[in-house]
């Protein structure tokens, strides 16, 4: 009966340590950017550090890299697809998105 305890609570143990990023440390915005992403953008970019489905667009993490936050900021604001081509899906930046993915890829560039 023991056994089965110990084996019980190490499966619960072990259980309560296996977390995915979203919800391993990403504030509420960043979390929702995350969401957005997964939503707008996972069809062609791996989320974090990974094989993207295309293999021509980078991984969001890699792309956090490479502007600067305030020109990727910049870009979102005025609609211009930063490094896409004319294969980039069109979606429309909803009250909150672009602060939201905002966050979420500078959580991917400074590792929180």
């Amino acid at each position: 009966m023991l056994k089965r305890v110990v084996i019980v609570a190490a499966a619960l143990v072990l259980a309560g340590c296996v977390t995915d990023r979203e919800a391993n440390g990403l504030s509420e915005s960043a979390a929702k950017g995350r969401a957005f992403a997964q939503d707008n953008c996972a069809s062609c970019h791996a989320l974090e550090d990974g094989v993207s489905p295309n293999p021509d667009a980078p991984s969001l993490e890699v792309a956090s890299h490479r502007l600067p936050a305030w020109v990727v900021a910049g870009s979102f604001e005025r609609g211009i697809q930063v490094g896409h081509t004319t294969q980039m899906p069109v979606f429309v930046f909803e009250d909150g998105d672009i602060t939201n993915l905002l966050a979420y890829l500078d959580a991917l560039r400074t590792g929180k």
